[in-house]
């Protein structure tokens, strides 16, 4: 004598029950699982049971049939048979013509998220950077071949960060700068046309912008220290980056050097000054003018100076000494006034200690350049 399980038991009784109806197997089964896991805040009973014995249509509707809640994350439930039942009648489910066969029980767990992996990950710093050069030097390239009237410039180039693999990706000679706009001054989006492994036509958009870099003057061969600097003894040069450098002749031209300029050396302002009409040791006729007396005499320069200076003069005989201003070729007048400024009276200082009358002005600096250029004037005082 054996003994038969409970499922066996109601299996056999279904069977024996169909057949009495005429000898066919037209009940539905539900074949329940040992353990399920779901993805879902809702265990429907496709995810505990496999429904057999049933046209597509129905056993579809039946698996999407919602049975009880899911378990919390980490933890486990057990549906029983029982509870399965309930639920089923409770929808309206015929039992009669249902079959339940497999385990009693099922364990059902909460499926755990798995992180999604981005198609387009971000790029690093170092990656853009290296985007950015490459478009850099692709669009340079680009102004010089369609634009070869340009004259020196700066590029720079800003890619979005999601573009910067992209264009590392591919060859730098496809890309294409159709909608560049070579004449604006600030930022511009530009679409830049590239062909990329697949030969698939892609389009980036990116930031540029082009500034224009004026060429600036440089000795054409080495000059002396003392040259006068002529428009033959100059020549343009395209600045290095971050170099800077004179790009108004004006400010050269008829200048003197106070240090040697070697060839293709740019010209600074530092080593130029103006032609001086007094040198260190020349003799010098200075003039004291008061009301309609003038008075001139003869000294010699204690350094160098062009127009408007302030320089020392000293007794050809004697121990004299006084400053003056440098008005003319080996001239200078002492508390000398341009026609800008008021002169209300006229006084000689002398260095050495004679007084000067009562009210008069001192003149104490030579007289400041209006013109406002940045090259230095005059040469060493002593």
């Amino acid at each position: 004598m054996f003994r038969l399980g409970i499922n066996s038991c109601l299996s056999c009784l279904l069977v024996i029950c169909c057949l009495s109806r005429g000898g066919e197997l037209n009940a539905e089964i539900l074949r329940l699982k040992a353990a399920a896991v779901v993805d879902s805040p809702i265990v429907r009973l496709g995810d505990v049971a496999d429904v057999l014995n049933a046209d597509p249509e129905q056993a579809a509707r039946m698996e999407q049939m919602t049975l009880l809640p899911a378990p919390s994350k980490g933890r486990t439930r057990v549906i029983t048979v029982s509870e399965i039942r309930g639920r089923l009648q409770a929808l309206g489910v015929d039992l009669s013509r249902l079959e339940l066969t497999g385990k009693s029980q099922v364990r059902v767990t909460l499926k755990e998220a798995t992180p999604t992996v981005s198609q387009n990950p971000v790029a690093t710093q170092q990656t853009i950077q290296k985007a950015e050069a490459k478009v850099q030097q692709a669009l340079s390239e680009w102004i010089k071949v369609y634009y070869p009237d340009a004259s020196a410039f700066t590029v720079t180039v800003r890619v979005q960060p999601a573009d910067a693999s992209l264009i590392l990706a591919n060859r730098a000679d496809s890309f294409r700068f159709p909608g560049l706009n070579r004449f604006a001054d600030t930022e511009q989006i530009v679409g830049m046309n590239l062909i990329d492994a697949q030969g698939t036509a892609r389009l980036v958009r990116l930031f540029c912008r082009i500034q224009n870099v004026p060429e600036i003057l440089a000795a054409k061969y080495s000059l002396n220290k003392g040259t006068v600097i002529r428009a033959d003894d100059l020549m343009w040069v395209r600045p290095e980056k971050n170099q800077t450098g004179i790009t108004d002749p004006r400010l050269v031209i008829g200048r003197e050097l106070t240090r040697t300029v070697h060839q293709s050396n740019v010209m600074r302002s530092q080593d130029l000054m103006e032609v001086p009409l007094i040198r260190d040791g020349a003799i010098v006729t200075v003039y004291a003018r008061r009301g309609g007396i003038s008075v001139k005499r003869e000294m010699r320069a204690r350094g160098t100076g062009g127009m408007g200076d302030s320089i020392t003069l000293i007794a050809l005989e004697g121990r004299d000494r006084l400053t003056a201003t440098v008005t003319g070729y080996n001239q200078a007048e002492v508390n000398y006034r341009p026609a800008s400024e008021v002169q209300r009276s006229a006084g000689i200082q002398f260095i050495s200690g004679t007084a000067e009358p009562t009210g008069s002005i001192q003149r104490t600096g030579g007289v400041r350049n209006a013109r406002g250029p940045a090259i230095r004037r005059g040469g060493i005082r002593r």
